[in-house]
């Protein structure tokens, strides 16, 4: 019996000792093909970086679809690695609507509502049945004082739960290191939105206004006032405007004059960076709105041609036309039946870009309105095309008509040749002024003709910026209210200007891939009998083999 004894004992104190080194000693080890366990070095900085408690409320608890546990289930994995990065991390997963009585479901939903978290609706299909189910895939963080909410799920244009999850999972990392950035980080970059040519007013630019403010010092700047101020140095209009790390021009309708150009040019000389959303286009749908149900697309003047012209930019004169749009609604029946339906109208181009860059890698669908095209010309500036439109376009040379007589006549296969035409390009490198060898329209002390590195997105239509207005109020950027749809413009225009802002290199965490397998709903209904008895069974046959294997050889052995 003793020899027995003695290696129990030096089992269990071996066991002992390994689980004790292991709880001073140990190491995370990721094995999956794409590393979705594997938190990055810019995402473990800021981890690293917190200094007390970090705690965060997710939403994901309770009776769920199988889609949205697997959303569960990946940020609880995500949570724990940044817990076992810094110990002040701490997580809990709550069912905001636990409580069964509607009034106490109701005060918590209008809470919530106050830090912007929306339900959301979800299925859950079980025995063939299908069940409504309200889900908050939300999470909020509060850090010394601090909060954020953290949206867990991406609202994806025409795309099944499934995708619209997978995608999500894909933005994990990035949502809450963007959420810890802005709990953690102070606000250093500054942004100037011009408000002087004939821009979108402040309230149809609040939604992207208020997000830039989240991350940024936001100011508007009107430049021409300033610049045609005789009192005032020209050298202190460009000292001042270089103050700023990036300046936003949101749909101008008034032509710039020289003097703003060159304060421009030089800006950018400097190395200043500018998003440009210019609208080379007069067009509005509302011209639609007379008897023979059209409207006239007319070139608008800028006068930014030969500026953008020597940084290997130009504005086409014509209008896209495109198969792959988004909607239009028009208003259907008459008197108290009247509804409205949503009709893909061409002038609405619908890009989505499959290229690996930072900025529109796993990216939504952008919508465009009524928008121009933009060419490209050799400079030795690097050029990439963000945003095209699909290979089914046609370009219509202004000024040209508009009608909603075309909903139904489909483009004319000949008239799209021209394939795909970019509509938005960044341009990074360094410039060569527009200015140099030219007049300029005042002098300046410090005049540069080749500047330091620097980028310009260009946008060939400024209603990307746009967002629509109810009630007097701002709704988000890219939801269409007559339709329901939500595009991706605001998280490409977020995107660009994180892109060219980027002192944290959170832009790079958008660029990780992540495949997540889901069950076939349909298959696993109908072979559901059979994995049933493979999973009682089996597990019943393995224990009785194994019993049947140690009697036998018990018995042999004491036999003896």
């Amino acid at each position: 019996m003793k020899k027995f004894i003695t290696p129990l004992i030096v089992l269990i104190a071996a066991l002992i000792l390994i689980n004790y080194g292991a709880s001073i000693w140990h190491d995370r080890y990721d094995l999956t093909q794409d590393q979705r366990y594997t938190i990055s070095p810019v995402a473990t900085n800021l981890a690293e970086r917190i200094e007390s408690t970090m705690l965060i409320d997710v939403f994901l608890e309770g009776e769920l679809p199988s889609e949205f546990r697997k959303l569960r289930s990946e940020t609880k994995q995500l949570l724990e690695e940044y817990a076992a990065i810094n110990e002040n991390v701490k997580f809990n997963f709550v069912n905001p609507t636990e409580d069964e009585n509607p009034e106490n479901v109701a005060l918590i939903t209008e809470q919530l509502g106050k830090f912007g978290i929306k339900p959301a609706m979800a299925t859950i299909n079980q025995g063939g049945k299908s069940t409504q189910v309200v889900v908050f895939p939300w999470a909020i963080m509060v850090y010394q004082g601090k909060t954020t909410a953290i949206p867990l799920l991406k609202t994806v244009a025409r795309a099944t739960m499934e995708e619209r999850v997978n995608s999500s999972i894909q933005q994990l990392e990035y949502q809450f290191a963007d959420g810890m950035s802005k709990v953690i980080n102070e606000k250093t970059k500054t942004i100037a939105i011009f408000e002087d040519s004939g821009e979108l007013p402040d309230l149809k630019i609040q939604d992207f206004r208020k997000t830039l403010q989240q991350y940024y010092k936001v100011a508007p700047f009107g430049f021409e006032f300033i610049i045609n101020n005789d009192s005032l140095p020209k050298q202190n209009v460009l000292d001042r405007i270089n103050s700023f790390d990036l300046i936003i021009e949101p749909k101008p309708t008034v032509a710039f004059s020289d003097a703003k150009n060159y304060i421009l040019d030089q800006y950018l000389m400097n190395g200043g960076k500018m998003l440009l959303a210019v609208d080379p286009i007069t067009m509005e749908t509302d011209s639609l709105s007379n008897e023979e149900r059209k409207g006239y697309a007319l070139a608008r003047e800028l006068n930014m041609d030969q500026l953008l012209f020597r940084y290997g930019l130009r504005l086409n004169n014509g209008i896209v036309k495109d198969e792959r749009a988004g909607g239009l609604a028009l208003a259907t029946g008459q008197g108290r039946n009247t509804q409205y339906q949503a009709f893909d109208w061409p002038y609405f181009p619908i890009s989505k870009s499959e290229s690996d860059h930072p900025i529109t890698k796993n990216l939504e669908e952008v919508k465009f309105e009524y928008t121009g095209t933009i060419d490209t010309l050799k400079n030795g500036i690097h050029k990439t095309i963000l945003l095209s439109t699909s290979p089914d376009s046609q370009i219509k040379i202004l000024p040209a008509s508009v009608s909603l007589s075309e909903l139904d006549q489909p483009i004319d296969p000949l008239a799209t040749k021209a394939g795909e035409q970019p509509l938005a390009v960044l341009a990074e490198g360094n410039f060569t002024s527009a200015f140099k060898n030219r007049i300029k329209p005042f002098k300046l002390p410090n005049h540069i003709d080749e500047g330091t590195h620097s980028a310009i997105v260009l946008i060939a239509d400024g209603d990307v910026m746009k967002n629509q207005v109810y009630a007097g109020k701002a709704q988000e950027l890219g939801y269409d209210m007559r339709t329901g749809a939500l595009y991706g413009n605001k998280e490409f225009l977020m995107n660009t200007v994180n892109y060219l802002l980027d002192d944290t290199g959170l832009i790079q965490l958008r660029s990780k891939n992540i495949t997540i397998p889901f069950l076939d709903a349909k298959r696993s209904y109908d072979e559901r009998t059979k994995w049933q008895l493979i999973n009682v069974l089996l597990p019943l046959i393995a224990v009785g083999l194994l019993g049947f294997v140690f009697h036998y050889f018990r018995k042999r052995t004491y036999s003896i």
